[in-house]
């Protein structure tokens, strides 16, 4: 295959970030992170620009826009106005592609539209940016490069009851990621990393999640799904092995700042990172069990 991430990647002392849902949680934090280094531009972007009020007005290097990821024309019309507002110096070197809600319930009562929406939102909406920016890279001969970070999470690596398309979305930004990174030719220096946090100590829960209308077959407590529940609301009261937002915000900095090849996939968090070593291992040991299966000749 293609090797992804070929070179050293330095981050330029001017670098331009263009980071989806500022709004709040782990977009908020990057964006703040990054308005407080000065010689960096920011371009902010949320569905509401109101909720970007954090953010100073009066400082040329930080742009603030409305961009709703699930509209074609919202992406074009953000990337024509920051490549108009920054003029002959524009270049696109970072883009964070955090814009994201989960859904979560029941997966046999989800309609039609709260499943598209989700699958809109997550995977096409990373897509539309993904593309766009991947264009803007590509033909800046001045400085062709950047890197490309798709927010996922362990739910993009391990998948568990009652949120069935929030997995789905997840895991499909993760496999469009590793094909196009593989698609980039190693002189245009465009790399690709997937974020894959587990639990964040955030508003996602109230802020950033829908929930399915509950499904009567699936109500009694010793459903798969209802046991997660407790366990997860246990684990946002107390808060333990959650992450800090601001933390996931610097690792992000950190990994496109310290001057080493970009890696594909980071998963952050000990839970993560546990997890996803736990799953690959129990993935190694059912491909022995199937081998004689497999092999058909």
């Amino acid at each position: 295959m293609n090797p992804v991430n070929t070179k050293p990647y330095n981050l330029p002392s001017d670098a331009c970030w263009l980071i989806t849902g500022c709004s709040s949680g782990i977009g908020r934090e990057i964006a703040t992170l990054i308005a407080n280094k000065p010689s960096q531009r920011l371009i902010a972007t949320a569905r509401n620009p109101s909720t970007l009020s954090y953010l100073p007005d009066n400082n040329p290097n930080i742009l603030k826009l409305a961009l709703d990821v699930t509209s074609a024309s919202s992406v074009d019309a953000a990337f024509t106005t920051a490549a108009q507002h920054f003029g002959q110096n524009y270049h696109l070197d970072i883009v964070v592609n955090n814009a994201g809600y989960s859904l979560s319930g029941d997966t046999e009562a989800a309609t039609e539209e709260e499943t598209h929406q989700e699958i809109e939102t997550l995977f096409f909406g990373t897509a539309r940016v993904t593309t766009r920016a991947i264009a803007v890279m590509r033909q800046d001969e001045k400085r062709r490069g950047g890197v490309i970070f798709n927010i996922s999470s362990l739910a993009g690596l391990c998948a568990f009851p009652g949120h069935a398309y929030y997995h789905a979305g997840k895991f499909a930004v993760e496999g469009f990621t590793e094909s196009l990174a593989r698609e980039m030719h190693p002189e245009w220096n465009i790399n690709f990393c997937i974020i894959e946090p587990s639990g964040v100590k955030t508003n996602f829960e109230s802020h950033s999640k829908a929930i399915i209308k509950p499904h009567p077959a699936y109500a009694t407590e010793d459903m798969p799904s209802r046991r997660l529940e407790n366990y997860v609301k246990k684990g946002l009261e107390s808060g333990v092995g959650l992450l800090e937002p601001r933390d996931v915000a610097e690792a992000i900095f950190n990994i496109a700042n310290r001057g080493e090849r970009v890696p594909l996939r980071v998963p952050l968090g000990k839970v993560a990172w546990t997890m996803a070593k736990s799953k690959f291992e129990s993935m190694l040991v059912d491909l022995d069990m199937v081998k004689d299966l497999s092999f058909m000749d």
